[in-house]
């Protein structure tokens, strides 16, 4: 049951310029588009055809027990923008309800657009991957969840979600709808373990810590690995590896969230932990230079040469993927480096390796931390 009432549509006589006069017959939805790029409110977008007498016309929009948020209703002329004109608008007082004095030059039909901001219209994206044995790309299937609560029911509705392409389709009030919104196949992935300095051990076996590294899918979202058409939004993932000679079966791997993906960035997936790969990691060296003392002889400020290694141990009898993600606070520079880094943000690098089978790695880097402030160092720089 339709709960907006759009338009009652009548010229004014000059007796009557004050009145609300209702009509019964109200015209239909022409055509109505429902945009859900933005979770936190659903865009509404209709058009109506509406016959205006000549002069000024009052017409009637108003709602009851649907979530529309007044402040955001706008009406535009589509057929004679130039001529027909919004001339004021007015609240009627208790009523959830505004009216619209419409100048018309002559009497005709005019195709008026209305758009307003409506609640109670979720939406959720739920993703499913699919892995190849090899583990070298994957089948994703993209759903869209909708359920609409907003009080308002929608027939062969435009729907837009922000990807992809749009489609038309009902959704009354109180109903829910799972679509499969997009499927791509052969998406180029890599599996890729991670050591975090600030979230793993540092040496396992004197902290009697065993445990394994995270590991991941990885995606990037461009055209190289069949992507990068649309930012990827945050929704629930399930995966999912192919199992079996022919690779008929299925086999749950876990779940995750993803989160906002722009194009070009990478996607990443958690799929576990690796324990084929260990990673150590000491601080060979640290000490205090250009130290600078105040009136009662008190370090208060001092620069730091600084030496790190790492070893890295590759039990596993095929290659590895591995990512050392290093976290430097305040002011540094690198002074040397046995590898090739990339700088995250001014305060992380990161290490991306290649480890062959059943092999041995060590990393070894120095820098130098400027204007060091001990206990008073700032939480952030």
């Amino acid at each position: 049951m339709k709960t907006i009432i759009p338009f009652c549509a009548v010229a004014l006589l000059a007796t009557t310029a004050h009145a609300r006069v209702k009509l019964v017959a109200l015209p239909e939805r022409a055509r109505v588009v429902v945009s859900l790029t933005n979770p936190e409110a659903t865009l509404v977008e209709e058009e109506r055809i509406i016959t205006l007498q000549k002069g000024v016309n009052q017409v009637d929009f108003s709602w009851q027990a649907v979530n529309i948020d007044p402040a955001s209703i706008q009406v535009r002329m589509l057929k004679d923008p130039a001529k027909v004109l919004v001339l004021n608008t007015s609240y009627p007082p208790n009523e959830t309800a505004l009216i619209w004095e419409i100048n018309s030059p002559e009497a005709q039909e005019e195709r008026v657009r209305i758009s307003y901001l409506l609640q109670g219209i979720s939406r959720d994206i739920v993703y499913k991957a699919v892995a190849d044995p090899d583990e070298k790309s994957l089948a994703l299937r993209n759903y869209l969840r909708l359920r609409n609560d907003s009080g308002e029911d929608f027939s062969d509705a435009e729907i837009r979600i922000g990807y992809g392409a749009d489609f038309t389709r009902g959704i009354e009030n109180g109903e829910v709808l799972e679509l499969l919104s997009e499927r791509l196949d052969n998406v180029a992935v890599r599996k890729e373990l991670r050591w975090d300095a600030a979230l793993q051990p540092w040496d396992p076996e004197y902290q009697k810590q065993t445990i394994g590294l995270p590991l991941s899918y990885v995606i990037k979202n461009d055209a190289a690995s069949k992507l990068g058409a649309h930012t990827f939004l945050p929704g629930k993932a399930r995966l999912f590896i192919k199992t079996g000679a022919t690779g008929d079966g299925v086999a749950f791997t876990g779940e995750d969230w993803v989160e906002l993906t722009p194009v070009d960035r990478e996607l990443r997936l958690s799929i576990g932990q690796g324990r084929d790969v260990k990673v150590t990691q000491h601080k060979m060296k640290d000490e205090k230079t250009n130290v600078r003392r105040n009136t009662w002889n008190q370090n208060v400020l001092w620069d730091t040469d600084e030496e790190y290694k790492v070893e890295i141990e590759n039990f596993k009898k095929a290659p590895a993927d591995l990512v050392v993600v290093e976290h430097i606070p305040g002011y540094w520079k690198m002074a040397k480096t046995s590898d090739a880094f990339d700088r995250k943000d001014a305060f992380t690098i990161e290490y991306h390796l290649t480890l062959p089978q059943e092999s041995k790695k060590t990393i070894t880097f120095a820098l130098n931390r400027l204007n060091v402030q001990g206990d008073n160092e700032p939480r952030s720089y």
